[in-house]
Order: C-alpha cells, then structure tokens, then sequence
C-alpha cells in the first residue's frame, strides 16, 4: 500500500514539473572557417555552426573542436587520441580498439555536418581531415 502512495504522489507532482529546460550561457566565438560562423559552448558540449545548433557527446564536441581548429589539414591519431584520454570513460592502451572507437566517432560525426558543406575524411594509417567546400585553396594540406 506504501508503494501505491507513492507512485501516486510521483504522478499526481510530476504533470505539474515542466520539464527543465537547458539555457545558453553567452557563446564564445569558434575558430575561423571561410564562408562559416562557429561558435561553441563547451560547458553544454554544442556548436552553432551558421546559427544552427548541434548538440554533441563530450566526446564528439571534442573532436569537432580539434578537427574544426585545423580545417583543410590533416590531424594525426595521436593528437584525437590524446584529447580522449584526457576524458571519462578514456580509451583502453589497445591501439586497434582505440583507433576503431575513433572510426565509429567520426562516422558518426559525418553526417552532422554534411550540411554545412563539411566532410571528415579519413587519411590512411595517419589520422582525419576536416574538409569544408569553401576552402580558399584548391587542395588540402595533407
């Protein structure tokens, strides 16, 4: 009989909770991308990305933070790796394994931004490439 009691509080008290709703904090300006604006809180793990808004993991908002900083140049595994294991739930010691959570982190970052003209493509055996259609030069540095 106590649980009745309680289940029926939890709802009588739960249709009259709003639920909560996230706030912005003021963003911060991201790193320059022609023909892009970004911006970035890093609290909410999000990017505005040309007054869009993406909703990320700690994970993803991390790596888009570093592929966004080099844009058009290759980052090394190393350097994803490293910015990962800096995070909870870090990468295991085992190479294979961490490589392939990055492969399946940046698939499922590609699709979040095909919108804007952007592509992460992989580089084989050295690491990702942000590619954005308004790059001002015509090849990437690789």
């Amino acid at each position: 009989m106590h649980n009745d009691k309680a289940s029926t509080h939890r709802e009588e008290h739960g249709r009259d909770k709003k639920p909560r709703e996230k706030r912005l904090g003021p963003l911060c300006d991201g790193p320059p991308i022609p023909g892009h604006r970004l911006q970035y809180d890093e609290a909410q793990h999000i990017w505005v990305i040309d007054q869009v808004l993406l909703c990320c993991s700690a994970s993803e908002y991390q790596c888009l933070s570093i592929l966004f900083a080099c844009v058009n140049r290759c980052v090394p595994f190393a350097q994803l790796l490293a910015s990962l294991q800096e995070m909870p739930g870090a990468l295991s010691a085992d190479s294979k394994q961490e490589r392939m959570r990055i492969a399946h982190l940046m698939s499922t970052l590609r699709p979040k931004i095909w919108a804007f003209g952007m592509d992460i493509v992989s580089v084989m055996k050295v690491g990702y490439l942000l590619l954005s259609e308004t790059q001002e030069s015509g090849l990437p540095d690789v």
